[in-house]
């Protein structure tokens, strides 16, 4: 493992787009840019805006970090096939870290991460596989240690050192629950002949 890399990360599963560079364990820069919509339009201009106030090029990077949820549906889709698309053309790996990960990260194992979901509802858990969504009224606090996610910047600090620290694997979305859009049911499409 080395800590010498530019390592560039992000994320849109929440309501904004949260960028940063790191080299090692030092930010080069970050910057988050909230917004409920249009993640999908701004992501690429903002990641080149960041390496372009950075002084580096897309050439200068090693790996690429990207939170894959859990949260919002399309933001975690943007971020992943991103990820992907940039991992494959730049032949660099990329390296997907989930909310839980990176909520956790450095904190003793009997906690258990609390992020937001939308509507009073949190994911709970340590990882995707014994994560739970539950109600605000839900939230058993007196016998369980919740860590809050953290800030939109610290919250990349924590992707990017992981970024560094894990294996290479490809970024896969983190869905704890099904996406709240569905077809209409008496609205059949039109086929045309």
């Amino acid at each position: 493992m080395t800590f010498d890399e530019n390592v560039i990360v992000f994320d849109t599963s929440d309501q904004y787009i949260a960028t940063a560079l790191y080299r090692g364990k030092e930010n080069i820069r970050t910057k988050v840019e909230f917004m409920a919509k249009g993640q999908a339009e701004t992501l690429m201009s903002s990641l080149n805006k960041l390496l372009a106030v950075s002084s580096l090029n897309w050439s200068d990077l090693s790996k690429i970090g990207v939170c894959t949820g859990p949260g919002n549906f399309t933001g975690i889709r943007i971020s992943v096939s991103a990820a992907r698309g940039l991992a494959l053309g730049l032949e660099i790996p990329a390296i997907g870290v989930t909310s839980f990960e990176a909520t956790l990260y450095g904190r003793g194992s009997e906690n258990l991460a609390l992020l937001p979901a939308n509507k009073g509802f949190y994911y709970v858990g340590s990882n995707p596989k014994n994560a739970k969504l539950i109600s605000e009224e839900e939230i058993d606090s007196k016998n369980c240690k919740y860590i809050n996610k953290p800030s939109p910047e610290v919250h990349l600090k924590n992707i990017a050192l992981l970024t560094q620290e894990k294996e290479i694997c490809r970024p896969i979305p983190c869905y704890i629950k099904p996406a709240d859009a569905v077809p209409g049911l008496n609205n059949a499409p039109n086929i045309l002949k």
